[in-house]
């Protein structure tokens, strides 16, 4: 009798760790249960172009979440960026610059005033005390490539023309 003590004993053990598990035999039709949402819901996609670079950049939002995440197409990890930046009438085109943090940045500078000089320079702040990048100073009309890596830090920073320290002006972002 001993044997079928121990095989009752063992059969026991063995049907309590299935319905512990959750485990039960199929009897007849069987529905597999539903899983529940697991947050993986199709995203809705925005693109979008980072200012000055004409690079796309998507924008994922997974409703139901507080998580926006944005991917900026071939600049992962620093990457490169390209800026057309125009100087006519003694001003920028623009007045914002936007660069990813880290990223090698060409500026592809084009100075249409005739018989006047101008450069592109960043600096930490408008006190232009600290510089980050000064370009070479070209009389127009001319063009010229400027290339330099973006800082680190996010942030805020400056932007000017040397020549035209106050009228040529921006803030140049950084991301």
């Amino acid at each position: 009798m001993r044997p079928n003590i121990i095989l009752l004993v063992a059969l026991l053990v063995v049907s309590a760790g299935v319905l512990a598990a959750g485990c039960t035999l199929p009897s007849g039709n069987v529905t597999p249960p539903t899983a529940p949402p697991t947050g993986t819901e199709t995203p809705s996609v925005t693109e979008t172009t980072v200012a000055g670079t004409g690079t796309p950049a998507a924008t994922a939002t997974t409703a139901g979440t507080d998580v926006t995440t944005t991917t900026t197409t071939g600049v992962a990890g620093g990457g490169a960026t390209t800026i057309d930046l125009t100087a006519e009438n003694i001003a920028f085109d623009t007045s914002t610059i936007t660069v990813p943090a880290g990223a090698e940045v060409t500026v592809n500078f084009n100075n249409m005033d005739d018989g006047t000089p101008h450069n592109f320079a960043v600096y930490t702040d408008s006190s232009a005390a600290e510089e980050i990048f000064v370009g070479d100073t070209i009389t127009g009309p001319d063009t010229t490539t400027y290339t330099f890596t973006a800082p680190e830090e996010p942030g805020t920073y400056f932007f000017r023309c040397d020549v035209h320290p106050q009228q040529m002006t921006g803030d140049f972002i950084v991301q």
